[in-house]
């Protein structure tokens, strides 16, 4: 078992999904400081396409944060904002108390019992297109995670994942807080391409499928739900985001699988499509996502590649009250079973949020997940899995977040929670925004 789960989550840019219990192994510049993500999911790289006119009643962008206002005090931070470089970050910490002994597996980022884990130090230095402009621009985006515990799980084939190799008899990770370029692109706005223009961006890129992030301050919860982490972290290769109208957005392009850099061996082509309603003056909106491929595990290379569908619709309740639901199937064929021998395996799932505003500074986040692992492909336990998780994000000053929170995990087939099949975790999550 232990040698397929290797198997399976090292081949996706993941880490083996059975660490060492001693020791295992967007530039949104008006994000929420609750910890509450974006209505809809552009993996942090959303791209507004209003007019400039249109824009004149909205409030004024908030105060950059401590990195850029004190490097505008210097002659090179003048330059960066004369260029329209934004700079920033945060620091991202959590204590997990669990009914498991040391480990949480299958459930990430926050996968150890009872332990400190220092999960990002994330950096990113963006320019950003202005979509509103009826120019040719030129951008790029470069986020790290320097170092942290959840770069274990965002690492791709291809780019730095000697990181993640076993070393020594035990089997000890050499690094538990790898450095990940978790993504490196150039972007171009390009006016006459489509009817309000095109942004293409050639390079790696977080994917646009599903609702959270990987980026801890912008999105709701600490752990991640099943859908988001046994599907696409990241692609590497060309992304055009095209807005047909004021509702309607088409976004195409290719890339060379998932989770894997260029010029790896497991390169293949693979088709990212996204079509996304959203109208402008709406409390609705809609979004269906694709990443589709010859989805046949390589077994020369022990890595996966699979279809994924998915939907992720979101409306505004109340002016507090925002609800999402994120539907997502995956399937892959000729791939390692764990009860043996090759065959087909798919995993599906469906997540509801309920997001409550209380104020300024405090929002409530309620996840509640059903995920199927048909053969137990991509967890190691095949088996349904129930995720009901709530937790409070509160700012007492918009550069800080605490986020303490619980979460019940129950498996109605299997038992993959240290041999138990319910797992329950109370949680402190601190970020601290630079």
């Amino acid at each position: 078992m232990n040698a397929l789960l290797l198997l399976t989550a090292a081949s996706v840019g993941q880490p083996p999904m059975t660490l060492p219990t001693a020791q295992p192994a967007p530039m949104p510049a008006t994000q929420p400081m609750t910890g509450t993500p974006p209505a809809t999911n552009g993996g942090g790289n959303g791209n507004g396409d209003a007019k400039e006119e249109e824009k004149k009643d909205e409030p004024a962008a908030p105060e950059p944060y401590a990195l850029q206002r004190l490097l505008s005090t210097t002659r090179f931070g003048s330059w960066l904002d004369d260029k329209g470089i934004k700079v920033d970050g945060w620091i991202q910490g959590n204590y997990t108390a669990s009914t498991a002994n040391r480990n949480n597996l299958p459930i990430t980022f926050n996968d150890r019992g009872d332990f400190w884990q220092f999960n990002q130090n994330y950096f990113r230095v963006a320019k950003e297109v202005d979509t509103s402009k009826d120019e040719f621009q030129l951008g790029f985006r470069t986020d790290w995670i320097l170092p942290g515990s959840d770069a274990r799980f965002s690492l791709v084939r291809g780019l730095w994942d000697d990181q993640l190799k076993p070393a020594g008899r035990n089997g000890a990770l050499p690094n538990y807080h790898p450095i990940d370029l978790f993504q490196v692109y150039a972007e171009a706005f390009m006016p006459n391409l489509g009817p309000k223009g095109s942004t293409v961006r050639v390079g790696r890129f977080a994917t646009h499928v599903g609702y959270e992030l990987v980026q801890g301050a912008e999105t709701p919860f600490l752990s991640r739900s099943y859908m988001f982490q046994y599907n696409p972290f990241t692609h590497s290769g060309v992304w055009a985001i095209t807005p047909l109208n004021d509702t309607w957005t088409v976004s195409n392009g290719f890339s060379v699988g998932t989770d894997n850099f260029f010029g790896d061996p497991t390169n293949r082509f693979t088709y990212l499509g996204q079509l996304k309603w959203a109208p402008k003056d709406g409390k609705t909106t809609a979004a269906f996502n694709v990443v589709l491929n010859d989805n046949n595990y390589q077994t020369n290379q022990a890595f996966p590649l699979y279809n994924v569908y998915n939907a992720v619709i979101t409306h505004n309740l109340t002016d507090k009250l925002t609800y999402v639901a994120d539907a997502t199937f995956s399937h892959m064929d000729n791939t390692p079973l764990p009860a043996g021998g090759t065959g087909s395996a798919t995993w599906y799932g469906a997540a509801q949020y309920l997001i409550y505003k209380h104020c300024d500074n405090l929002t409530s986040n309620l996840r509640v997940e059903l995920f199927e692992d048909t053969k137990g492909v991509r967890t190691g336990f095949k088996g349904l899995y129930t995720d009901v998780a709530y937790n409070l994000a509160y700012s007492p000053v918009r550069s800080l977040i605490l986020r303490p929170g619980v979460r019940y995990d129950h498996n109605n087939t299997s038992r993959p929670f240290e041999g138990k099949s319910d797992l329950f975790t109370a949680t402190m999550d601190v970020i601290l925004r630079y």
